[in-house]
């Protein structure tokens, strides 16, 4: 998977479980930590593809 960084995260794997779950999504902590480190990579490159335009 992607390399695991070890800044702050706003969301934990349990509360991504309970957002999923809401949507009728069922997934273990470790799809749910894949999840959000998929989701924080594609927000910082989206943040750093901005600042350069």
């Amino acid at each position: 998977m992607l390399k695991k960084t070890f800044e702050k995260r706003s969301i934990a794997p349990n509360q991504a479980i309970k957002i999923l779950e809401k949507s009728g999504l069922k997934v273990s902590e470790k799809e749910a930590e894949d999840i959000l480190e998929i989701m924080y990579f594609l927000a910082k490159l989206l943040f750093k593809q901005n600042l350069n335009s």
